[in-house]
């Protein structure tokens, strides 16, 4: 099987083109989708806490908060997908940054395309300027198309 066409989604009107997006690209390639939900944290949770976040502690201690954000993000994007009778999808979640965590799983998977939504700009990126997709770009190697 070919490697999959990998698609950062957040319910945004952008990330909604993005998808559709990937789902002709997997049909043109007879690739597999892997749709990736960010969500976004300024520390990650399973490493070192500090500065009063997340109930401070050591790695991996609990409890994690409740994501609804990215499970209904997924939920959405099944329910999106069905409708584009793409051969195989998966779907998938992180928490951290989201360009950094869509470079690392693309590459985890060997994606031969990325495709994001032109305004996927995370809470920091707000904050300081930086644009998701452009980080992306800069950092995938492998092809990334932003869709507008």
């Amino acid at each position: 099987m070919s490697a999959p066409i990998l698609v950062g989604y957040d319910r945004s009107d952008s990330a909604k083109r993005a998808l559709q997006r990937a789902v002709e690209l997997c049909n043109e390639h007879h690739a597999p989708l892997l749709v990736l939900a960010v969500h976004e944290a300024v520390l990650d949770p399973t490493g070192p806490r500090a500065f009063g976040t997340m109930g401070d502690g050591s790695p991996m201690q609990g409890p994690f908060p409740e994501m609804p954000d990215v499970h209904e993000a997924l939920e959405e994007a099944r329910d999106l997908v069905e409708d584009g009778a793409v051969a195989k999808a998966e779907y998938a979640w992180a928490i951290g940054e989201p360009a950094a965590l869509i470079v690392e799983t693309a590459q985890d998977h060997k994606a031969q395309v990325i495709v994001v939504g032109h305004t996927h700009h995370g809470l920091l990126g707000k904050a300081f300027g930086a644009d998701i997709s452009a980080e992306v770009q800069k950092h995938a190697g492998c092809p990334v198309e932003v869709v507008d």
